[in-house]
């Protein structure tokens, strides 16, 4: 599971099993979990973090999205 980046106690990653599907990263803080959608910033399911949380992470996703992509595509290539 690479982790992408931790900012603010928040674990960014993906795991490599879940390259098949879009582009995705989990969340991780807490004990808490939530997965995000990178095309539209989507909530994929949320385990534990409050609404504000939510926000912030999805602020935290967009403002590093272009990284979160590049990481993604360089595992991706070197997982073929």
């Amino acid at each position: 599971m690479p982790t992408v980046f931790i900012q603010n106690g928040y674990r960014v990653s993906f795991y490599s099993y879940d390259l098949a599907e879009r582009m995705h990263v989990h969340i991780f803080k807490d004990q808490h979990e939530c997965k995000i959608w990178l095309d539209d910033l989507s909530l994929a399911f949320n385990r534990g973090f409050q609404a504000h949380e939510v926000a912030e992470v999805r602020r935290l996703i967009a403002e590093r999205r272009a990284e979160i992509v590049q990481r993604w595509l360089e595992h991706e290539r070197h997982a073929s």
